[in-house]
């Protein structure tokens, strides 16, 4: 658990970011080792769950890469839109799980719920 002081601290540098979404910490290890890839390839953190990829500073370049991170790290080959359909580190978690439990290698972004 955080303490007072660094959950300060992820509020202030989320604030001097200018993003609009309050911090909300990963609830599994995927979502946990998401937030890892998307820290180092945005070269920022901390990053939340609910963060947009692109509010974050992400681009196009830094979409090839995480999806390049996410196919060796999981094994899964994620589509070259999925940043774009799922950009935050939980709708791109569900649909990562979605294409592990179904064998997939080909994990596009969710559309639905």
């Amino acid at each position: 658990m955080s303490s007072p002081e660094t959950l300060h601290a992820r509020e202030a540098a989320r604030e001097d970011a200018g993003l609009s979404t309050a911090y909300a910490a990963p609830r599994t290890e995927l979502e946990e080792r998401l937030v890892q890839l998307w820290e180092a390839a945005l070269q920022f953190g901390p990053v939340g769950i609910a963060d947009d990829f692109f509010e974050l500073g992400g681009d196009s370049m830094l979409a090839a890469q995480v999806q390049l991170d996410v196919d060796l790290e999981f094994g899964v080959e994620i589509s070259a839109a999925a940043l774009f359909l799922s950009p935050t580190v939980a709708t791109l978690a569900e649909a990562v799980e979605d294409a592990v439990k179904t064998g997939r290698t080909e994990a596009g972004g969710r559309t639905g719920p």
